[in-house]
């Protein structure tokens, strides 16, 4: 017997690192072709432990880093937001996901609701 086949995926979905326990997620967008996730790294150091980073390769400009403390995600937010990165003025801010569904990976809060692709949202500066 065949097993039944999940629906596809695109590759920069397929290449994402599950969020299962990784801690606060944070969006950055507008970043480089040629960014890697040793320039997210760099550009978050000081502001808490980060358990990850993945650049978006295709299509490119996004990634995500996951910090261990929530509060680290909100200041690291809050003052990296608009900075420049490789030569572009990023955007910064918690992770609010994609849409409704989705499984009990994601953790609780982190802004309002979303636009398209679910980044619409600011996060909570309180």
């Amino acid at each position: 017997l065949k097993a039944p086949s999940s629906p596809p995926r695109s590759e920069a979905t397929a290449a994402m690192p599950s969020d299962y326990n990784k801690g606060t997620k944070v969006f950055v967008g507008n970043l480089p072709a040629h960014a890697e996730s040793r320039d997210l790294r760099d550009f978050f150091r000081g502001f808490g432990q980060l358990n990850d980073a993945w650049v978006a390769r295709k299509p490119p400009g996004f990634g995500f880093v996951w910090f261990e403390d929530e509060r680290d995600a909100k200041d690291a937010c809050r003052d990296q937001d608009g900075r420049d990165l490789l030569g572009n003025r990023v955007r910064v801010e918690i992770s609010n996901g994609r849409g409704g569904g989705g499984g009990g990976g994601r953790r609780g809060g982190g802004g309002g609701g979303g636009g398209a692709g679910g980044y619409g949202g600011r996060y909570d500066t309180s």
